[in-house]
């Protein structure tokens, strides 16, 4: 069983990727809606990916990113960024922090499951998405 943590406040978004994962019996989803504690569950659970929105209500996905990169326990766990902000600056900043990659909002679901598959390497899984979803 692998794991994915997703540090995201806002319930839609959570259960939109709980829906995509049910392709994927194997992977189990943390979630968290604030930073603090996301980073707390980084680094006792260890989870094989992050999922990071940028907006949070305690601290902002910036931050916590760089707190990820700091601890030696979380710093290699690959972080791919969420977020509505496709500014230029704003993706380079965060790319430059460290982050894995960089998605907006609304998400291109397929290429969110392609790129789950290739982190936790599952690439041979074939990356569809439900037509409800």
């Amino acid at each position: 069983m692998q794991t994915i943590l997703y540090i995201e406040d806002n319930l839609y978004n959570v259960q939109l990727v709980e829906r995509l994962l049910l392709q994927r019996p194997d992977i189990q989803l943390l979630t968290s809606v604030q930073g603090s504690p996301g980073i707390n569950i980084a680094q006792t659970r260890h989870p094989e990916l992050i999922l990071l929105d940028v907006h949070l209500p305690d601290i902002n996905g910036f931050d916590v990113l760089e707190r990820l990169r700091m601890d030696a326990a979380t710093a290699g766990i690959p972080v791919v960024v969420l977020s509505a902000d496709a500014t230029p600056g704003q993706v380079k900043r965060f790319r430059d922090a460290g982050a894995d990659e960089y998605l907006t909002k609304p998400l291109d679901l397929k290429l969110l499951l392609t790129l789950i598959d290739n982190y936790l390497g599952d690439a041979d899984s074939a990356s569809e998405v439900p037509a409800d979803s």
